[in-house]
């Protein structure tokens, strides 16, 4: 069995999708898939599903979601309470959130590495695990919101990791779409802001990557009486200076790899340095 939180709550058994029709057995697998592992205290679970009902009438509505949620998963899980509270036994590689989590810990550490080919791979595998925002549909549950604010958090720096490898990869061309796309979507985030530069003046686009960053500078200035940050402006400085770092691999700079002799260092506006 396994279960999907990044979207829409999923459940597949051998590649089937179990139904969950219930909108309190939804919230309360949610709730349980969020504390895999680990107790989610009763309390927990009466509040987000009935705010306003706290009493004894609740804990026993609460067991019957419970064992009606037994019943939806087809008894393939074990639901037992222990010390305050309810565990869902499940492996922790049966969860998506889990799977995205641990391939962007493996992916950075092999760019860490020096080995970007595979973690642009492993990076990219993790954020395929994504169907569309984490919990979609259940927001109003203030958990499971705080939740679903933290794993989208997780996957923009995923992202944003990603497309770093692919910059030192030699492949400006190949994002430029991709991060104009989510410049406009996300116009206050400036390390996509940096980059969507980054892959313009390596693209041989200078005049357009200066303009980007004077939309962002309007952008700040505008809305909230801000400047872009010293490693935007630093970014900005070196490509009016068509500064050679920037264009520059690393091959040319004479180091070497000895894992895989096609890859290349780029300049990385996420700590404003050089990256094997």
């Amino acid at each position: 069995m396994q279960f999907g939180i990044l979207g829409v709550l999923e459940v597949l058994v051998a590649n089937r999708r179990l139904p969950i029709r219930s909108a309190n057995q939804q919230i309360l697998l949610a709730l349980l898939l969020c504390h895999c592992g680990t107790v989610a205290r009763s309390g927990l679970l009466i509040d987000s599903l009935w705010p306003d009902d706290n009493g004894d009438r609740a804990k026993s509505r609460l067991r019957l979601q419970l064992h009606r949620l037994r019943r939806t998963l087809e008894a393939a899980v074990e639901i037992t309470h222990e010390s305050g509270g309810y565990i869902l036994h499940v492996s922790p590689g049966s969860v998506d959130a889990w799977e995205f989590e641990q391939l962007v810990r493996r992916g950075r550490q092999a760019l860490k590495a020096g080995q970007v080919t595979k973690g642009a791979y492993l990076l990219r595998t993790g954020l395929g695990k994504w169907r569309g925002p984490a919990l979609s549909g259940l927001e109003d549950i203030p958990f499971l919101q705080r939740q679903a604010a933290r794993l989208d958090e997780e996957r923009m720096a995923a992202l944003s990791d990603r497309i770093d490898a692919d910059l030192r990869l030699n492949r400006p061309d190949d994002l430029i779409g991709e991060l104009f796309a989510l410049v406009r979507e996300y116009p206050l985030r400036e390390r996509l802001r940096g980059q969507l530069m980054l892959a313009l003046y390596q693209s041989g686009r200078q005049a357009e990557a200066l303009k980007v960053y004077r939309d962002g500078w309007h952008i700040l200035s505008n809305d909230l009486g801000l400047e872009p940050s010293p490693e935007l402006r630093r970014l900005e400085a070196a490509i009016l200076t068509s500064d050679s770092s920037l264009t520059l691999t690393w091959h040319t700079r004479g180091h070497h790899t000895h894992t895989n002799r096609h890859e290349h260092g780029k300049y990385c506006l996420h700590c404003s340095r050089w990256h094997r």
